[in-house]
């Protein structure tokens, strides 16, 4: 897959987004799409992983589409890099990163708890990252 939609992020890991699911299937995970007239939020246990959908409760993703998943897991390393994050129909999410996958970025969303958010890279959309030179 090519990264033309992602901008000053240290390069990939090699992990795919269906192999960094893989390890938490069967624990509850919170995953945002767009819907009108807000985000659409379902939380259920995350099943049925594979390298083109997902499943949270009884909602199928498909990883092509406009989303991103919220784990209920504390991080404690993130890297020193800001990010901006924006979604087609769901908007921008700012945050800390953690790491770039080969197609996904995994964030800590500020202002928020110290919770990964996983979001995918695909046609719908956009990752930017500003190294933090202030430290």
């Amino acid at each position: 897959m090519s990264n033309k939609n992602i901008h000053g992020c240290p390069a990939p890991q090699n992990i795919t987004l269906a192999q960094r699911l893989q390890p938490i299937v069967g624990r509850t995970v919170t995953v945002f799409q767009p819907g009108f007239p807000q985000l659409t939020r379902t939380t259920g246990k995350l099943s049925n992983v594979t390298s083109s959908s997902f499943t949270v409760g009884s909602t199928v993703v498909n990883t092509q589409t406009s989303f991103f998943i919220v784990l209920n897991t504390l991080v404690k390393k993130t890297k020193p890099f800001d990010l901006t994050a924006t979604a087609e129909d769901i908007g921008e999410l700012h945050g800390r990163l953690i790491r770039v996958g080969r197609n996904f970025v995994e964030f800590i969303k500020k202002p928020g708890r110290r919770v990964p958010t996983l979001f995918p890279l695909n046609q719908f959309t956009e990752v930017v990252c500003e190294h933090e030179d202030e430290e």
